[in-house]
């Protein structure tokens, strides 16, 4: 056999455009050809995951009685893009977050879920230094239809009335008082975050709002709570949603009405 005169027509062979042309095209149809298979055999595989048999509520742990186990296909946890929690451990002994409720049926999703030590942590657990907790007392009414949530920014107006000596009161002031106060919880007269999705599916009417304010400002608000001698309220005023990208620190904003407080201070101790 001549060996040169094979390796020439090996080196022509290949050298041949339509040669190449042909084999880069089989060789692009068996890739596409294992790609397509790989990605048919993992959407049809089953899949073990695990939803809940029951209604589970905020707070709620999660015990191994409340969880079942399901197949389901590989394209469909795919679709999830990892926000299913598929691991027994990821689910098992941990709660459901707050704001949350798991419906009878449904998976478990992993922003549904915290841990014991995350459970404990409460709105008040990272106020700043010289800053106080403010319980101001509200209603349905002048949170708008109970409109004002956790995280909001508000304005604390003062509303003033005086007795106009015949048995009725005459409006005398309403501004603002305090300007950017962030809302940190709103809870009913038993203490309930109004925002729990409660086990009856009653909605819960808001008695008090908690927000954190320099201890000044929160005197101020502690001395115009006690007035007599006007008939005073505190009103809730909220910020447009745009304000929370770029808020400021809470402060007085009347000087004028600051004063009218502290001058009565006084009587009203």
């Amino acid at each position: 056999m001549d060996t040169e005169k094979f390796k020439k027509n090996v080196i022509r062979f290949f050298s041949n455009p339509n040669t190449l042309t042909f084999i880069f095209a089989i060789v692009a149809i068996v890739v596409l050809y294992k790609v397509y298979s790989y990605m048919v055999d993992n959407a049809v595989q089953p899949t073990n995951v695990y939803y809940a048999n029951t209604n589970l509520f905020e707070d709620t742990q999660i015990t191994s009685d409340v969880v079942n186990q399901i197949e389901i296909s590989g394209s469909f946890l795919s679709s999830q893009g990892g926000a299913l929690a598929q691991n027994y451990n990821q689910i098992y002994n941990k709660y459901v977050a707050k704001g949350y409720r798991i419906p009878e049926n449904s998976f478990f999703y992993n922003e549904a879920l915290t841990s014991e030590d995350a459970d404990d942590v409460t709105p008040f657990t990272n106020i700043k230094d010289n800053y106080t907790i403010f319980r101001l007392e509200v209603n349905f009414h002048n949170t708008l239809g109970c409109s004002i949530m956790d995280g909001d920014y508000i304005d604390i107006f003062l509303k003033t009335y005086v007795n106009d000596g015949e048995g009725s009161e005459e409006l005398l002031v309403y501004n603002m008082l305090v300007k950017s106060i962030q809302v940190l919880l709103v809870v009913d007269d038993e203490g309930e975050n109004v925002f729990t999705t409660t086990a009856d599916g009653e909605k819960l009417e808001p008695k008090y709002i908690y927000f954190a304010v320099p201890i000044e400002t929160y005197k101020l608000l502690e001395i115009a709570q006690r007035g007599s001698q006007y008939d005073i309220e505190l009103v809730p005023v909220p910020r447009d949603s745009s304000y929370s990208e770029n808020p400021e620190e809470p402060s007085i904003a009347n000087a004028k009405l600051e004063d009218l407080i502290y001058s009565q201070a006084s009587a009203w101790n």
